[in-house]
């Protein structure tokens, strides 16, 4: 009998000391029993000192005769532990699907053919270049800043087809599952065989076929959503992150990982080459590159035509026609479709009215377990909190009792159903209500793309990364909410959607045009939204040293919540008083309510913690949950997160 590790996906602890007959490699999947379970754990090596007081349990699954996770995967499991201070069992439980780990291997067919070649232009060969140069010599970060529309992907696949004709793999990340339909049809047919994507809403089957074929070696490219840089395998030669500067690569689910930094992190334990790509980068990656740590690379301009024009309408001087557009925006959008051309317009909400407010008194229809308004979805006939999902029929005013509820404000179901009004269309709507699987939003950008429909109208789905030669015309119906939001990104966050759903226009030979409608024309984000021009981040970075934001410290947001409001404010002030007690040069921030104080039915308080460097930070962190498990009720809970992207 022998004495082995097996790291388990368990929030508490993952490392669990079992015993079995039959020699194991780290590395191996196994079944053991806990507690009462049996689950599917990774060997993680020999424990030559086990313990004398303790009887272990026996293996009783061995689940793969080789190792299927080498041993650099697991040690990036345990940097990522180290480094968001979640123990390796909740890391393992955040990256990795239950049902992938517990897989049987499958064995899919990647179909080969015949591959389509291009040759890159004038802008894209020194980018190639200077990259290409890099690919056998170890780590390294390059950050390629190219107008939207300039062909980024181009000189990715290039490089691709070169780290595979050298027998290493490559891993294209994408921050949404809506990019996956186009961008796999387009990459499989520049490599010459099935690039397969791997995220959520692809079937289990699907997903097992992914996981296995790049694990065994017989899929040498794979593209995916965040998880994707988890799939287990050797000879990785290249990552590449598009839209790098993307929220939604930041997980909110432990561990609170940003996908970006890990795949430098990821990148540099591999000792390979990073790409992180964008016409609109974080101010992170900016800063890193414009101080030396990344390689920066840019692309000034379209191959085919021009940047498409913008257009700022200040709708404090507009009667919206419909209820939802300004004169010149209507306009435009008939020239548009009497030219067979299609729009692509951004609602940053989506329901029919995002407010309901009681006519008797006036108070707003609020969600009962949260802290929010609910939304009205005029197809379901129901009102919805999209942060617990709870579904209200009929809606009452909780003050006064009256059920004369009126609504005010425009989704994306309100603006549809306006368009079709006006210009007698059918209308594609993009949001998660409308695309809820994988299939279903396939067939909807198809459609879109094959003219089907002449508008299509969405939240910030339509922004990110979309492709089509025959839409012309970009809206932005409005904008203005993003604003007044109690986050330092806000701004940053408004430049690199406006920007972005800007660059959706005129990306083939025709020239493109963009209307963007505002009460608050006079901001500064609107006079820097032409794509080579870098004032914005140059502004912003003044702004972010002054008041002491990242990229220029290290920041945490630790949020506690419990069903008691009390018990929520005495744990936030208790750790408050740990951590000035020893936070040492720390910047520590007075407890105060989260601005959305309470989500299903608890309350939430939090703090922010400041440092020059992560060592100091991990200490804090470390201190902080050590002292809140030793003296606080199990109920409570806390989410330390790391680098946090949103602040609600």
């Amino acid at each position: 009998m022998k004495y082995y590790d097996v790291m388990l996906p368990v929030p508490a602890g993952g490392i669990y000391t079992y015993i079995c007959e039959t020699e194991l490699r780290a590395g191996q999947r196994v079944e053991v029993p806990l507690g009462r379970r049996e689950l599917c754990g990774i060997v993680t090596g020999e424990n030559i000192e086990p313990r004398p007081d303790i009887t272990y349990r026996e293996i009783k699954t061995i689940k793969d005769d080789e190792p299927v996770f080498g041993e650099k995967y697991l040690k990036f499991i345990r940097m990522i532990s180290d480094y968001y201070c979640v123990e390796v069992g909740g890391v393992l439980n955040g990256i990795l699907s239950g049902a992938v780990l517990e897989s049987q291997r499958t064995n899919p067919e990647v179909k080969s053919f015949e591959r389509r070649d291009i040759t890159l232009n004038v802008h894209q060969t020194p980018v190639y270049d200077a990259i290409s140069s890099e690919l056998n010599g170890g780590f390294s970060v390059h950050l390629v800043y190219g107008v939207t529309g300039s062909g980024k992907t181009e000189i990715f696949i290039e490089l691709a087809k070169q780290v595979i004709a050298q027998g290493k793999k490559v891993m294209y990340l994408v921050p949404e599952i809506s990019l996956t339909p186009q961008i796999e049809n387009r990459l499989s047919a520049r490599i010459g065989f099935d690039v397969m994507s791997y995220h959520s809403k692809k079937t289990p089957k699907k997903r097992n076929d992914t996981f296995w074929a790049f694990a065994k070696g017989d899929l040498k490219m794979v593209l995916g959503a965040r998880s994707a840089l988890f799939l287990p395998s050797d000879d990785i030669g290249l990552i590449i992150v598009d839209e790098e500067h993307e929220s939604s690569y930041k997980q909110e689910d432990t561990p609170p990982y940003h996908l970006r930094d890990m795949a430098v992190l990821y990148g540099k334990l591999l000792d390979i080459p990073v790409i992180l790509a964008s016409a609109t980068p974080s101010l992170e990656s900016w800063q890193n590159a414009v101080s030396g740590r990344y390689r920066l690379h840019t692309i000034p301009c379209r191959p085919d035509t021009d940047m498409p024009d913008i257009e700022i309408v200040d709708m404090k001087k507009e009667e919206p026609i419909g209820g939802v557009l300004s004169e010149r925006l209507y306009n435009e959008l008939y020239k548009t479709i009497e030219n067979g051309e299609q729009t692509i317009l951004l609602i940053n909400r989506k329901g029919y009215s995002h407010t309901l407010y009681c006519r008797s008194c006036g108070e707003m229809i609020m969600c009962s377990n949260c802290s929010v308004a609910v939304t009205y979805y005029k197809s379901k006939g129901l009102c919805k909190c999209n942060y617990c999902s709870q579904e209200i029929r009929r809606p009452k005013c909780h003050k006064c009792g009256s059920d004369d509820i009126a609504e005010y404000g425009a989704g994306t179901e309100k603006v549809a159903e306006a368009l079709e009004n006006l210009f007698e269309k059918k209308i594609l709507r993009l949001d998660t209500e409308s695309a809820t699987t994988y299939n279903q939003l396939s067939k909807m950008l198809k459609d879109f793309e094959t003219g089907e429909y002449s508008i299509m109208a969405g939240t910030q789905l339509v922004a990110k990364g979309l492709d089509f030669a025959n839409v012309t015309l970009a809206g932005v119906i409005n904008i203005d909410n993003m604003f007044g939001l109690p986050d330092f990104r806000s701004k940053e966050r408004a430049y690199q959607l406006l920007v972005q759903v800007s660059g959706r226009a005129g990306r083939a030979s025709k020239k493109g045009r963009v209307i963007i409608q505002t009460n608050a024309p006079e901001t500064d984000v609107f006079s820097h939204l032409n794509c080579t021009d870098t004032g914005f981040y140059e502004a912003e970075l003044i702004r972010r040293k002054l008041f002491n934001y990242p990229p220029f410290v290290k920041m945490c947001r630790v949020t506690l919540s419990h069903t008691k409001e009390e018990t929520a404010k005495e744990a936030a002030h208790y750790i408050y008083g740990v951590l000035k007690s020893v936070g040492g040069d720390a910047e520590i921030f007075y407890p105060a309510q989260a601005p959305v104080y309470k989500i299903s039915n608890r309350y939430r308080y939090g703090m922010v913690i400041k440092t020059k460097t992560n060592s100091e930070m991990s200490r804090l962190i470390n201190i902080a949950s050590k002292s809140l498990k030793e003296n606080m009720k199990s109920t409570l809970r806390v989410r330390f997160d790391r680098d946090p992207q949103f602040f609600m």
